[in-house]
């Protein structure tokens, strides 16, 4: 098991982690996504568990169920949003990093692969100015 310094959501059944620096709007997009149905696994550290064909991320005992908001403080999701907002694991099927990569486009878009505890995972760069609680689902379902 490893820990990460990331986010990790459920979107359309697919887990979705989000990294990038403090303050890039993890926490805020991963409430937003909650917000539109999805469910919080983990907000700000994510375990790691690597499996032959996949990768599953969990939420560490002492953070499960809360989503940290700058200026807001702890908020616990399943009294929020009921208790289907919020899962205990599931398997990391996209990385969306929360960075201002300025890439010329290609018609295939910003595609990658990254590989996470020896797993590879499809990885896309977003910047967090645009609007991702529609684009992340959008990525998923594209993938």
């Amino acid at each position: 098991m490893t820990r990460i310094a990331a986010t990790l959501v459920q979107v359309h059944g697919h887990g979705v982690l989000l990294r990038g620096p403090a303050g890039s709007g993890k926490s805020d997009t991963a409430l937003a996504l909650v917000h539109a149905g999805h469910a919080l696994v983990s907000d700000d550290g994510v375990d790691l568990h690597p499996g032959p064909q996949r990768l599953m991320g969990a939420a560490p005992a002492a953070g499960y169920g809360l989503l940290y908001l700058r200026g807001i403080g702890l908020l616990d999701v399943a009294e929020q949003f009921g208790a289907q907002a919020v899962l205990r694991r599931c398997a990391i099927r996209l990385v969306i990093d929360l960075i201002d990569e300025r890439q010329p486009e290609t018609p295939e878009g910003q595609w990658s692969i990254t590989h996470l505890a020896g797993v590879a995972i499809p990885r896309l760069a977003l910047a967090p100015n645009r609007p991702l609680s529609a684009l992340i689902p959008t990525a998923v379902r594209h993938r």
